[in-house]
């Protein structure tokens, strides 16, 4: 009479994939979990291939117990207008976590919610935090003090921000051909504006250090009934030139002003934000700041891998954080 073996139900363990290679446990735990320099590669290879073998998936719930945190990477995405900028973010650390067992998870914040965001995130006990601009700067010391690890750190200590950087790339081209009277294109809209705030008193302390008066702020609708009503009454006694929150509110300034029969940008100049396709489809093309969301997040996962222990090239040049891409409207 023969016997067969009887199969394996369920998903395969830590010791299934130790009985295939020969080794213990302890030796699976450190090669899979990336300390397995103090082993042959004989044995590592050994390994890795009844991992593979076996589908092997380390416990998630283990791995908290082990190392204190889990392998999941909050990404905190303001509750705002969900542009290019903050999808490609989110697809990204997706992306790039996944080769040393993270995975991802997206929290939507709202405002007044950070105190909330931070205890919660602090339940979850999360292997890294990735801020797209919603914490405070307490808020992420916080984490810090907790041992979980916030990001990005893309701007050397006292290295000009994103926000200000942005402020003062248009600035610097809506002046370029000479004097205007400055409006912020704020984008209309009940959500959460995670941004504008922040971009609107830079382009304030900016004017302010170059002794010019204050901008204003404008809402503009993404619609073009109100994109017109909302800019009818501005003065032009003198050249205006539109800062705006991204394409989308510099599209619907540009299209209003083109009803209103005012020459672009001879009488008003505009400059956007995210370098989007349609911007680029618009007669003319639109003027605007290409923020480098690839850059910016290459930059946190190293930063995440560094602090994790592994082995990273050290980077030495300076991130470009944006930059202008020169059209028709300024």
């Amino acid at each position: 009479m023969s016997t067969q073996a009887t199969p394996r139900v369920g998903p395969a363990t830590a010791a299934d994939v130790a009985a295939r290679a020969g080794v213990s446990r302890t030796t699976v735990s450190h090669i899979l979990n990336g300390r397995g320099d103090r082993f042959p590669p004989s044995t590592r290879d050994r390994v890795l291939t009844a991992a593979k073998d076996l589908d092997y998936r380390p416990s998630p719930a283990g791995r908290n117990l082990v190392n204190g945190r889990s392998d999941t990477v909050v990404v905190l995405a303001p509750n705002t207008t969900w542009g290019p900028n903050l999808q490609d973010s989110v697809e990204q650390v997706a992306r790039d976590v996944e080769p040393f067992g993270g995975t991802a998870f997206v929290r939507f914040v709202g405002d007044e919610e950070g105190a909330a965001t931070v205890s919660s995130i602090l339940m979850l006990r999360p292997l890294a935090v990735v801020d797209l601009g919603v914490l405070t700067a307490e808020d992420r010391q916080r984490l810090r003090d907790h041992g979980v690890i916030t990001l990005p750190h893309t701007a050397p200590e006292g290295a000009p921000g994103l926000d200000r950087t942005i402020a003062e790339m248009q600035l610097r081209e809506l002046h370029r051909s000479g004097k205007r009277t400055i409006y912020f294109g704020a984008l209309s809209d009940t959500r959460l504006d995670q941004y504008g705030p922040h971009r609107f008193a830079h382009l304030s302390d900016l004017r302010r250090e170059a002794g010019l008066p204050q901008p204003v702020w404008v809402d503009i609708p993404l619609e073009i009934d109100g994109a017109v009503a909302a800019i009818k009454s501005i003065a032009r006694a003198e050249p205006v030139g539109f800062a705006c929150y991204n394409d989308d509110v510099a599209l619907a300034v540009v299209a209003a002003a083109s009803r209103l029969g005012i020459r672009i940008p001879e009488d008003l100049a505009v400059v956007g934000v995210d370098h989007t396709p349609v911007g680029q489809l618009w007669t003319p093309p639109l003027t605007t700041i290409d923020v480098n969301v690839r850059a910016i997040m290459d930059a946190s996962i190293h930063d995440l891998e560094k602090e994790l222990g592994r082995a990273v090239p050290e980077t030495t040049h300076r991130i470009e954080l944006a930059r202008l891409i020169p059209g028709g409207t300024s």
